[in-house]
Formats: C-alpha cells, structure tokens, sequence
C-alpha cells in the first residue's frame, strides 16, 4: 500500500495545480478536467490562510461542510496540513469520486470535484461557491485517475492511506 500511495503522490505532482474558474454561464469549468466517467482522488488546494477559513461563512445549503468549525477545531493538530511559509497553494481537502465505466449515469471525477464548489442542494460538499471563500482564483485542484476495478476495491484505502502519509488535510472529515 506504501509504494501505491507514493506512486498516486508522484502522479499527483505530475498533474499539477489546475485551475478552477466560472464560465459566461455561471458553470465551473475544470482546467484540464479529468477524463470522462473517470474515477479517481482528487485534492484541492487553496490560497486562503487557515486565519480566513477559521471565519468563513458555511453555505445555507443542505450537507455543506462546516468550514470554520474544522478549521478552527484542527488548526493546532500536528499531523494536520498547514500552509508552510513561502508556499502560496496548500492542500486543504482530498477525496474520491467517480462510477463504473458500465454505469449509466455520467457522475464522475470531474463531476466530484466540481461539486465541491458549486452551491448545489444535492450530496455533501464543500459548496465553495455558497462560503466567502468563493474566489475561485484562490482555489486549485489535483487529481490521480484509477482504473475502475482498482477504484472500487481500493480508492478509500488510498483516501486514508495517503492522508496517513502525507498529512490530513484540515477540511477532510473522516
């Protein structure tokens, strides 16, 4: 499991920190948006200090994580990931998402993670956009895309085993 965990961290760094943005329509819009009924991990990064996180407003929706209150309850833990002086983007949320490649409905890893920031009344989410940390020019995101079978077996394994490596991430609940 170590050797997997360090390779999706390798493929993770590969990949980058990718852009978010809202298209004319008022759509999130993925910079290189992972494929199609992808499945997978995905980290977001943000510029917010946890000073800014620690205040933010919760979004009115339904399933909306308590921002604030994780950070504040959080920020003082060790194994807990801090900005580190001079970084700009730190890792403040990793998860999964994603369906079969045989599934009929079209949720996958791109869909996951523009979940997190739009203010929608559906699953649990970050819903960025419904928060006062909804400057999208301060958010980045990563992801590592997994093979189906290898999704379904093993992704919350990794989830919880990369966070055991590197660092929980001060907004991932469980």
């Amino acid at each position: 499991m170590l050797n997997k965990v360090r390779e999706i961290e390798v493929q993770k760094n590969n990949i980058g920190l990718l852009k978010i943005s809202m298209n004319t329509k008022g759509n999130i819009q993925l910079e290189n948006r992972p494929s199609k009924r992808s499945s997978g991990l995905y980290w977001l990064y943000t510029s917010y200090s946890i000073d800014e996180l620690c205040k933010s407003i919760k979004s009115t929706q339904e399933g909306a994580v308590k921002v604030a209150q994780l950070a504040n309850n959080r920020k003082s833990l060790r194994n807990v990931i801090k900005k580190e002086s001079g970084e700009e983007f730190w890792v403040v949320y990793n998860g999964i998402g994603g369906c079969k490649e045989t599934s009929k409905h079209s949720y996958d890893l791109g869909s996951r993670i523009v979940q997190e920031f739009s203010n929608h009344k559906k699953t649990g989410s970050l819903k960025v956009m419904g928060t006062n940390l909804n400057d999208l020019t301060k958010w980045r995101y990563s992801y590592v895309e997994l093979d189906g079978d290898d999704y379904q077996i093993n992704s919350k394994s990794y989830e919880t085993c990369w966070r055991l490596e590197f660092g929980w991430p001060i907004l991932s609940n469980k």
